[in-house]
């Protein structure tokens, strides 16, 4: 069981959401729509916290951390890992800025730490990841973090797949 999550990289903080967070939760919980009231942020954060409860080595349900910016401590975005669908085999690796931090690596910092974290500590032995067709920032973004990429998923936008041997492998050669 997982109740909190903390991973520090270079610029950012990785962190399990909690009700302090609540207003930052209304006003980017839909990241390119309206802010939702801070009642319903309450309730996604209660939802995120009983997912993380169901989360244990080798299994997920489903991960939700915020993304802290580390020199001001601004909330800027999501990054996690979801396996609620059982129609897919292996959990997916998603990820939000807000638009203002895009193109500064940040999501590449971010879903690198991210990895890391669900290969060594969580033991998964495979993430799936996709984007859209047209959105060649994300896919140049998993391919930066070592994803394989396999191919044009069933809606047409780009798939990728990372296996633990495949990252560990790849640690071995960056050595």
């Amino acid at each position: 069981m997982i109740t909190n999550v903390l991973i520090e990289t270079p610029r950012l903080i990785l962190r399990t959401v909690t009700l302090e967070d609540v207003a930052d939760v209304a006003l980017s919980w839909n990241l390119d729509g309206d802010p939702i009231t801070y009642q319903e942020a309450e309730n996604q954060i209660m939802w995120m916290h009983e997912n993380h409860k169901q989360i244990a080595p080798g299994k997920i349900f489903h991960l939700c951390l915020a993304i802290i910016d580390k020199a001001t401590h601004q909330f800027i975005g999501w990054c996690g890992l979801d396996h609620r669908d059982p129609a897919k085999p292996f959990p997916v690796l998603f990820y939000l800025l807000k638009e203002r931090y895009w193109g500064k690596g940040l999501a590449t910092e971010a879903t690198g730490a991210l990895l890391d974290y669900a290969f060594r500590d969580l033991c998964l032995s495979r993430i799936n990841s996709a984007c859209a067709f047209e959105n060649t920032a994300s896919k140049r973004v998993m391919e930066k973090i070592g994803m394989r990429y396999s191919g044009l998923d069933e809606a047409g936008g780009h798939s990728f797949t990372y296996t633990q041997g495949e990252y560990f492998q790849g640690k071995k050669k960056s050595l």
